[in-house]
């Protein structure tokens, strides 16, 4: 099978990359070697490598910046993939999208399912969300992954940063009252590869298993693992205001997909210990 992955050399299209099965032929494409904004350049890769799947790891996903550039915000994360889809529809190609938890307004306190009312609060979630309508009316047989708190060992990520800062022996606030579920890219990459080996197409919602947890837990994770507990205090969110408002609960109920890749994905504490382990062993002096 041929696969194409736009915004290859991101943190979610690193591992996509990297985890891709046996038989499966990958064109991997970054930004410098396709605008995906541009229609021209968008059909002529697929031309050129004919692939069955098309997946889109791209994504504008600064949450904060987005309130401020919402055209940049809007071009790559609404747009993209209406374009991306039409392209494929012409050419009968399948298509892989991925989505956000912040399409949901937070105020609900059960996971929300795929059939939950969507009602984002923020820029990047509207973006988000107009991205996966877009992707839906361009007739493209798609398969659309909502996933959360995304994390892995190339790129900015939460975990990373808190990493970061307690290995730099820096005191940190963390707020501990938005609640989500992690995700290791490692892990939702291999699922999506099984769904994509199943033919599977619709709306589904991908993360790690294990219970919710608020940001403070996991930074409590990291810095725990490292010993260094006493750096790490929590917040409220007014204590912490930033200029996107998040969500204060968007754990999402993945029970469809786990239906069809036979179980949950591991549970975040053990991808997070993965995660950690990873970046000790990268940044360990050499012998």
């Amino acid at each position: 099978m041929r696969a194409l992955v736009f915004g290859a050399n991101g943190m979610l299209g690193t591992d996509l990359v990297a985890s891709a099965p046996r038989g499966v032929s990958i064109t991997c494409l970054t930004r410098a070697d396709a605008d995906v904004t541009d229609a021209g350049q968008v059909a002529a890769t697929l031309d050129a490598s004919d692939p069955a799947w098309v997946i889109n790891a791209t994504a504008y996903s600064r949450v904060d910046d987005a309130e401020a550039n919402l055209a940049s915000a809007t071009a790559v994360n609404a747009d993209v993939p209406g374009l991306i889809g039409a392209e494929c529809a012409r050419r009968g190609i399948r298509v892989v999208h991925f989505s956000t938890d912040y399409v949901f307004s937070g105020q609900g306190r059960e996971p929300y399912d795929e059939s939950a009312a969507v009602d984002p609060i923020n820029a990047y979630g509207r973006t988000k969300l107009a991205g996966e309508e877009a992707l839906c009316a361009s007739g493209a047989e798609a398969l659309i992954l909502r996933t959360q708190w995304l994390f892995g060992r190339d790129g900015r990520s939460f975990p990373r940063t808190m990493w970061e800062r307690a290995t730099s022996g820096l005191k940190t606030r963390v707020v501990n009252d938005q609640v989500g579920r992690p995700t290791y890219t490692v892990d939702l990459a291999r699922a999506t590869w099984r769904l994509i080996e199943l033919d599977v197409r619709g709306l589904y919602h991908v993360t790690n298993g294990g219970a919710p947890a608020t940001w403070y837990d996991v930074a409590r994770a990291v810095f725990g693992r490292l010993g260094l507990d006493e750096l790490l205090t929590s917040c409220s969110t007014e204590d912490y205001p930033t200029p996107a408002r998040r969500p204060r609960y968007s754990v999402l109920d993945t029970s469809r997909a786990e239906a069809l890749v036979g179980g949950p994905l591991p549970d975040w504490p053990d991808a997070l210990e993965r995660f950690v382990r990873s970046l000790l062993k990268l940044h360990a002096p050499s012998s």
